[in-house]
């Protein structure tokens, strides 16, 4: 059961709504009744969303849940009596970095590294792992440094832990962000009608836009199902497939987020934005400020900074950063080619300190964005790719003039039409720049400007509905980490 199902839609997220606002408004709740009605209602809703696909797997996190909560309230028994912290925040990074290679790392560890046979583990990941450790690690780490008070009532950390809209692929929402709202998050019908809008939004970025790349991506790319081999590419094929995909997991990844922002915020949630235009960017270095915000900042404010960040030098600071993207890369998944993609990045990121971003500067304007758009395509290649292998082929396609029998109608499909360019100007701030343009006109044109957003959520809604009534579910891609 996922964001863009029928039976969540329709069924499971209806139900919980209706309970959620309207029997505090029957029974007239108020006060703590009403938080902890609505707390324990909405706890039990995430516990049973995340037990329907993943049962099997509900007391790992329940356990995880248990065991960073006492590891709180133990870092705060010993902060009452002025002793150190460090031992047990190294003991609660290091229990949950375990559960997170036992299930997503101890393959490749032993496969990979150590030669032993792992046919017999399986390769089944309990979804949203990544994304609730990580939130568990910054929990504890926050309440040991003393930036938040260790949470005492267990159900208000449960909900942070298993709130449904962000439980499964983020954003990474860090405990001080939402502490508040815990208690106390009137919703009010703005807040509602903001969230029913991004909800749409998210929606018809996956169902329309990042569905349709995929298939021209997946024909491309798809070596894992047989169908091509990257030497079959020509140069026009192999450009267009890596186009699609970089489109497709932008529209795929920010419209889970805009979903999940949405979903937040029926509830009475603020969660911070987690994309920012990345496409729009610069430099590789702005494209980090844009591109997976709520990961980029957890990296740098639990890694880059406690390793020292900018202020040891520049070798130093070099050193930190490939750091921080190789394990960027491995927290996407155990692939030599997560690795080299985090690589990667990290190395641009190091030239555009060195001397490229100066050099940048200097160009004009276009041609900063092209570079940024080159690298983060080709970085897409090893991200998408199956082996490195796998990613050498497709450069390979990329850079050749002439061969190959995979031509570029077989990958194109009617859909791209359309899609391509509405997908280009919706990664642009079209929108946004039209909507204060019209709403600094006067009342009546902010009038037809709210109206216009209007019918473009139905439409959204509308054409979101006709693709999941027309199609099988299709997984986001981040379910995987």
């Amino acid at each position: 059961m996922y964001f863009n199902s029928p039976v969540f839609l329709y069924a499971f997220l209806a139900l919980v709504l209706l309970v959620y606002h309207g029997v505090p408004a029957v029974l007239n709740l108020r006060g703590r009744v009403l938080t902890l009605f609505t707390n324990l209602f909405l706890f039990t809703a995430s516990l049973f969303f995340y037990a329907w696909g993943e049962l099997g797997y509900v007391l790992v996190l329940y356990g995880s849940l248990w065991a960073n909560y006492g590891f709180a309230l133990a870092a705060a028994w010993l902060q009452a009596r002025q002793r150190s912290t460090g031992a047990l925040a190294i003991a609660a990074v290091a229990v949950n970095l375990l559960l997170l290679i036992r299930y997503k790392y101890a393959a490749f560890l032993l496969g990979e590294l150590l030669g032993f046979d792992v046919s017999g583990m399986g390769n089944h990941l309990p979804i949203g792992i990544s994304f609730f450790t990580f939130q568990a690690i910054s929990y504890v780490l926050d309440v040991c440094r003393k930036d938040i008070p260790a949470e005492r009532n267990v159900l208000k950390f449960g909900l942070y832990v298993f709130l449904f809209p962000h439980l499964i692929a983020g954003p990474i929402v860090r405990y001080r962000d939402i502490a508040e709202q815990l208690t106390i998050r009137p919703v009010g019908l703005e807040r509602f009608a903001t969230g029913v809008r991004r909800l749409g939004i998210g929606l018809a970025k996956k169902l329309l836009l990042a569905d349709t790349f995929a298939e021209a991506a997946e024909a491309a790319f798809g070596t894992a199902l047989g169908r091509v081999s990257p030497d079959e590419l020509t140069m026009a094929a192999a450009w267009l497939g890596v186009l699609c995909y970089s489109l497709q997991i932008y529209f795929d990844f920010s419209g889970y987020s805009d979903m999940a922002i949405g979903l937040g915020k029926m509830f009475g949630f603020d969660f911070l934005e987690n994309f920012r235009y990345p496409y729009i960017a610069q430099s590789i270095t702005e494209f980090w400020r844009r591109w997976h915000i709520s990961l980029s900042s957890w990296f740098r404010d639990y890694v880059y900074v406690p390793l020292g960040g900018n202020r040891s030098g520049a070798w130093a600071t070099y050193r930190n950063l490939l750091i921080v993207f190789a394990l960027c890369g491995i927290w996407h998944g155990a692939n030599w080619t997560f690795l080299l993609w985090g690589l990667f990045h990290g190395s641009f990121l190091i030239l555009e300190r060195l001397g490229l971003g100066r050099v940048l500067m200097a160009v004009p304007r276009l041609l900063r964005h092209a570079y940024t758009l080159l690298v983060a395509a080709c970085g897409w290649v090893l991200f998408r790719a199956d082996d490195l292998a796998h990613a050498g082929g497709i450069f390979r396609a990329m850079a050749r003039f002439d061969g190959g029998t995979q031509v570029l109608a077989d990958v194109w499909n009617p859909r791209l039409g359309y899609a391509l360019p509405i997908a280009l100007a919706a990664c642009l701030p079209v929108v946004p720049t039209v909507q204060r343009f019209l709403s600094m006109r006067g009342e009546r044109w902010h009038t037809l400007a709210g109206l216009c957003g209007t019918l473009g959520i139905a439409v959204c809604y509308l054409g979101a509905s006709m693709q999941m009534a027309a199609k099988t579910y299709s997984p986001f891609i981040y379910f995987r980490f």
